[in-house]
């Protein structure tokens, strides 16, 4: 009597098919952390360009220099970190889709606006919803007593600096249904 050593052609083909639908449901389950791992990516940034903003302000406070504050409205915050994102690209004024790789971080000159390009969503499930790229800009928030729409250090009283989502809120939101 002949023992058969090893495997038969049904067992391998058996073998490599559930290995294969494993495969597709571990994919399907882990791709949407990857997404989701850059959203929070792009919100640990955000969180980051608001403390420096923040700092900013007080730095300027604490050295007599209120009346500067102003100016940090519509200016980039990213200059104000001590090391910008590794993904991002620069000042570039009007760039175009193509100028700027997806997942990655510019600032808008012409708009004032910093910007996180997205790029497709790694899950296998697609939305047919088109979602808008993040921006953000650099407000400065005071009462205007005399409604002369300036701040005047003297004069009106200084709310504070903020970082100002001006798109992509639903997506950093995490409410997409990529």
């Amino acid at each position: 009597m002949l023992r058969q050593i090893g495997f038969s052609l049904l067992e391998l083909v058996t073998v490599i098919a559930i290995i294969s639908i494993l495969g597709v449901v571990a994919l399907d389950r882990l791709l949407p952390y990857i997404d989701e791992a850059e959203r929070v990516s792009v919100l640990r940034v955000e969180g980051q360009l608001r403390s420096t903003l923040t700092m900013e302000a007080a730095i300027r406070i604490v050295r007599g220099q209120s009346a500067s504050i102003p100016g940090l409205a519509g200016s980039n915050p990213v200059n104000f970190l001590a090391r910008p994102p590794t993904n991002y690209v620069g000042a570039l004024f009007r760039p175009q889709a193509t100028e700027v790789s997806p997942r990655h971080w510019y600032f808008d000159e012409a708009s004032r606006q910093l910007v996180y390009r997205l790029g497709e969503a790694f899950a296998l499930r697609k939305s047919d919803e088109t979602l808008e790229d993040p921006a953000f800009m650099v407000r400065v928030a005071f009462a205007d007593t005399d409604g002369d729409g300036r701040f005047e250090a003297s004069r009106d009283e200084l709310y504070g600096v903020h970082l100002e989502r001006v798109a992509g809120t639903q997506w950093l939101a995490g409410s997409s249904s990529n």
